[in-house]
């Protein structure tokens, strides 16, 4: 009895560790968002964004700065003094000393440092945006090279049990040989056949090895690892094209971008503006000097120490500069309203083309699955009129083609489906929801 618990346990531990080499879809772009390398850098633009906007970059606290300084110096002086006397001193020994620290603020500026604080905030959210651009991106990406492994996967399965029949029409051929009931062609033809299954089996698990590296590489982990791959698809409620163009008005992310982008141009206007009116500053600092001078100075030695205060105005009253970078700016703002606008005929344009995308590729598959089913009973009634001779090795081999392709091409419509799905909850700004 232990000894058959034992067993069991292994089965189950073995059977639960093949379970841990499956990848599915949902693993999949988790392990992207965390891992792909151009998330990585879009994640890292983001925290730059972020650094530029905290209020250590805004302009609004004050500067202080402290400074320190000791001169020396050792001269040979000849002094003439008014009443006609004059001296002669070698080695007259200079010292100096000075320290400060000082206090600057810029009080008034037109309301440009308000406007750049603004812009920097603005920065921020684009970054988010473009974040999120490159998430959906990613997700796009991962679904295309999961499904194209997929596919890969059952077009080797399909080469398998292809070589299993044609191996087994090989056998059948050889007896009948020998037992005087075939030909030698026929033999020859279920050779070549069976050679020419094991070259595409072959070259089928080289693509599906190059489609595995490529998926790994998409996921930001080592190419050489490898994985068994979940071919299940899951579809989602059928898609409306009314309820997905009203969605992408508000939510897809070109769009969002593309608005965003015409705030950023406002602010550019505003803080150009800005730059005409006047600036008010002020500075306070902390000064102290001490210097000892020689004999043939007024004052062997001084010193002073204090506080200084002063408030500044300036007013750049004209700046030929200044009033382009106001017109650039708003010539800018035009351009990207009128991007704005392409960017809704575009997306309007690529909605109604995925979408009817999405319809045919649905019309295609539930066709590829009756296909499958036929091709299936023909295949089954085609062994069996084989084996009795009622029909040729060609007319057999073809039902065999023939059942091949309605596998991949069943294959390929259901994840055909599933991408155009995605593209289109893509365009609809709800990939992510």
């Amino acid at each position: 009895m232990l000894r058959y618990s034992l067993l069991y346990m292994a089965l189950l531990f073995c059977t639960m560790a093949n379970g841990q080499d499956i990848l599915s879809m949902e693993e999949a772009i988790a392990i992207a968002v965390e891992n792909n390398y151009d998330l990585r850098i879009a994640r890292n633009n983001t925290k730059i964004a972020d650094v530029e906007a905290s209020t250590l970059n805004s302009g609004y606290l004050p500067s202080l700065s402290a400074g320190g300084g000791i001169n020396y110096s050792n001269e040979d002086q000849s002094v003439a003094f008014l009443d006609g006397t004059s001296t002669s001193i070698g080695g007259a020994i200079t010292e100096s000393y000075n320290a400060s620290i000082t206090a600057e603020y810029l009080i008034f500026d037109g309301l440009e440092r308000k406007f750049g604080q603004d812009k920097n905030e603005e920065n921020l959210t684009l970054a988010q945006l473009q974040e999120r651009q490159q998430i959906e991106n990613t997700v796009i990406s991962i679904y295309e090279n999961f499904f194209n492994v997929a596919y890969q996967k059952r077009v080797v399965e399909n080469l398998g049990m292809n070589m299993v029949n044609s191996r087994d029409r090989l056998i059948r051929a050889q007896k009948q040989l020998k037992y005087g009931q075939g030909t030698k062609l026929d033999e020859l033809n279920a050779q070549v056949d069976l050679n020419n299954d094991s070259i595409a089996h072959i070259e089928a698990m080289r693509d599906l090895n190059n489609l595995k590296r490529s998926l790994n590489l998409a996921l930001g982990r080592k190419v050489t690892m490898d994985f068994k791959i979940d071919t299940t698809v899951t579809f989602g409620t059928k898609l409306q094209e009314q309820a997905i163009l009203q969605s992408a008005e508000q939510y897809n992310i070109e769009m969002i971008l593309a608005r965003q982008n015409i705030l950023l141009s406002e602010l550019d206007i505003k803080i150009n503006k800005a730059r005409f009116l006047p600036k008010i500053s002020g500075s306070g600092s902390y000064q102290w000097n001490e210097s000892q001078n020689p004999p043939t100075s007024f004052a062997l030695a001084n010193e002073s120490y204090g506080i200084n205060l002063g408030l500044n105005l300036s007013w750049n009253i004209f700046d030929g500069g200044s009033a382009t970078r106001v017109k650039t700016a708003k010539i800018t703002k035009q351009n990207r309203e009128i991007e704005l606008v392409k960017i809704k005929d575009q997306l309007l344009t690529d909605i109604l083309n995925a979408y009817e995308t999405y319809t045919i590729s649905q019309y295609t598959l539930n066709a590829e699955s009756k296909n499958v089913d036929t091709n299936e009973l023909n295949f089954e009634r085609s062994q069996k009129q084989y084996g009795l001779g009622q029909i040729t090795s060609v007319e057999y081999r073809q039902a065999q083609i023939n059942l091949f392709n309605a596998r991949n091409n069943y294959a390929r419509a259901k994840y055909d489906v599933k991408i155009a799905e995605v593209n289109l909850l893509q365009l609809g700004g709800s990939l992510l929801n």
